[in-house]
């Protein structure tokens, strides 16, 4: 009977969660739109600021330009600094924080930060091990189901396992995304953004994007306590 409380209880979670997420979103769009116009003492394009920080920080990036709004990113594999249409050639002081905060990216790359190494590790085998998260889920329910219970229960133990892998993700990337905008926030005063307007903007910029993650963090804790309440009642243990 616990367990189909805690199910039932970990659905408002989710539903707290997701309303929490949202909130996070327009945050981020709201501050995104109020300073993607300000330009700051940086006379540089998102590109142009990029192409510096890969020089000075001898980083060896390749500058790429991405489709869509707030799509940047850093890709690992080829160690690119991808960068949205909308701050490619803008020189407003929110395309500078968000390029800023992906170059912190790469500098944990280069760095060997041990979470962002984690992170990536963690990423890639959940999205190895997730194809097998629903084959294992039917299995060990038609065996619980035909009565072969500690086989059923190893096997379906073993999806929320794999399932975990995800939080997991979302746990280590929060610590990520917050050294990488402490990163970010030390290049803007190092390049001249040192004004009290400048500063207050790079960190309303990047404090919105951490909450976003704190956000995901809190989704897929409550998805995870919600398999598992589930999984628990169906193996009554």
């Amino acid at each position: 009977m616990g367990y189909i409380i805690g199910y039932a209880v970990s659905g408002f979670v989710i539903i707290f969660s997701i309303i929490i997420a949202l909130i996070a979103h327009n945050k981020v769009n709201d501050a995104f739109g109020t300073y993607k116009d300000i330009n700051s003492s940086i006379d540089l394009t998102g590109n142009e600021l990029a192409q510096k920080l890969n020089g000075d920080n001898n980083l060896n990036l390749t500058i790429k330009s991405c489709n869509g709004k707030l799509t940047d990113h850093y890709n690992p594999k080829d160690k690119s600094i991808n960068i949205s249409q909308s701050n490619f050639d803008n020189k407003s002081i929110a395309a500078q924080v968000i390029v800023a905060h992906e170059i912190g990216h790469a500098l944990q790359d280069r760095d060997n930060y041990s979470l962002f190494k984690l992170r990536q590790f963690v990423i890639k085998t959940s999205n190895f091990a997730s194809g097998l998260l629903i084959p294992l889920l039917i299995i060990g329910i038609i065996l619980e189901i035909l009565l072969m219970n500690s086989v059923g229960n190893i096997i379906i133990y073993l999806a929320v396992g794999i399932y975990s892998l995800s939080l997991i993700a979302s746990l280590v990337t929060l610590p990520v995304e917050i050294n990488a905008s402490k990163r970010a926030k030390k290049l803007m005063f190092e390049l001249g953004a040192t004004s009290d307007d400048e500063i207050y903007a790079t960190d309303k910029l990047l404090n919105a994007a951490a909450m976003t993650y704190l956000a995901g963090l809190l989704v897929s804790l409550a998805y995870f306590l919600r398999y598992l309440f589930l999984l628990l009642a169906i193996t009554k243990k």
